[in-house]
């Protein structure tokens, strides 16, 4: 009977259109990116500092080079997701716009 219940409820959920998928990717890449790009900017930072001095260096060189394939990675999903996107409406070019006000602040 719970199985039959289950199985009922499942049925009935609302299905995602193309245009809320694609709104929640954008958002989900978006805030992945935002992320990385906080998390690369302290690898960086902690490699020129040598951190805190529980990590060698290389390990902190191994995490930023990590950190900066991951945010890569990202930028390409997220460049799919852009693609993907029929209605033009995406939160991509705002956060690359972001990143880029971001870099220039911090030079």
């Amino acid at each position: 009977m719970a199985e039959l219940q289950r199985f009922n409820m499942d049925k009935n959920m609302k299905k995602l259109t193309k245009e809320e998928l694609n709104q929640r990717a954008s958002n989900k890449a978006f805030s992945k990116i935002f992320h990385l790009e906080e998390d690369l900017k302290q690898a960086k930072k902690d490699v020129r500092t040598g951190g805190d001095g529980r990590f060698s260096t290389e390990l902190l060189e191994v995490c930023r080079d990590s950190t900066d394939r991951e945010l890569q990675t990202w930028n390409y999903i997220a460049q799919l997701i852009e693609l993907d996107n029929t209605e033009g409406t995406t939160n991509v070019k705002a956060l690359k716009d972001l990143i880029s006000l971001n870099t220039y602040n911090e030079e």
